[in-house]
């Protein structure tokens, strides 16, 4: 599943899923270092891996 940083607050990324539009809330700690807003993310087996 893909989805795009929309914004970082504190300890948290806002994540947008494309498929559905969805947001929601990841902690940091579990996304690739060095993320920012308007980074694309993969989401597979239980991990953000950055496009």
């Amino acid at each position: 599943m893909l989805c795009t940083v929309i914004d970082i607050r504190g300890d948290y990324a806002l994540v947008r899923y494309d498929g559905t539009g969805v947001e929601s809330e990841v902690a940091i700690a579990l996304l690739p270092f060095g993320i920012d807003t308007g980074d694309r993310l993969k989401y597979e087996n239980y991990e953000f891996t950055q496009l």
